[in-house]
């Protein structure tokens, strides 16, 4: 498989405008129930699948991705994205008590709704929930292969981390493809780094 490849890491800060959205007729939002344990964990899984199959079961996976996590509150942190009362998409928004940063985790929309523009809104619910409960700033890892995550995740004003070897350089190829010419980067502790440009504007100006 190769060398373990970092994720790109992004940041949200939550003194930093968040205009209200309204939902599309049909959809809205629910948290995960230990009643309804096994239908939710089924389709959290659904909306969580990617090219790349998991070879867990549905209840190991989310053992592994949600219980697992001290400061993940399943009932509270746990979103849903419901259309007609079905569950099409997920989002979690917890705190790290040990920082007390926010985070967005594991964001999905199941496959038959995807390319509809309605990650905006798990985006959204989680910053809304996580500025409410007084975080500095929201976290968030994702792959550059999902490109339309990341132009998302651009969009509703997240910024690129410095934390890894050749993120720099990542980034600048990130927004040479999106066309953004510019935006700034911060380091890992949240201090400003620089202003990072994308590459095409990197190399003119050598």
């Amino acid at each position: 498989m190769g060398d373990h490849v970092s994720q790109l890491k992004m940041y949200w800060f939550t003194d930093r405008p968040l205009p209200e959205l309204t939902l599309p007729e049909g959809y809205s939002f629910s948290h995960f129930s230990e009643k309804n344990r096994e239908i939710d964990i089924h389709d959290w899984n659904e909306c969580i699948r990617t090219w790349t199959e998991s070879d867990q079961t549905d209840e190991e996976r989310f053992k592994r991705e949600i219980y697992d996590f001290r400061d993940i509150v399943p009932e509270e942190d746990v979103w849903f994205l419901d259309y007609h009362g079905e569950h099409i998409g997920t989002a979690t928004s917890f705190v790290h008590k040990n920082t007390g940063a926010g985070d967005m985790h594991w964001v999905g929309i199941k496959a038959d709704f995807r390319g509809k523009g309605l990650s905006k809104y798990l985006s959204w619910i989680v910053q809304k929930t996580l500025r409410d409960r007084g975080v500095p700033y929201v976290s968030l890892t994702t792959g550059e292969g999902r490109v339309a995550a990341v132009k998302a995740y651009l969009t509703a004003g997240f910024v690129p981390v410095e934390y890894a070897e050749g993120m720099v350089s990542r980034w600048e190829k990130v927004l040479e493809s999106y066309r953004i010419d510019e935006i700034e980067m911060v380091w890992e502790d949240a201090s400003p780094y620089k202003i990072l440009r994308r590459t095409g504007l990197k190399d003119r100006a050598e």
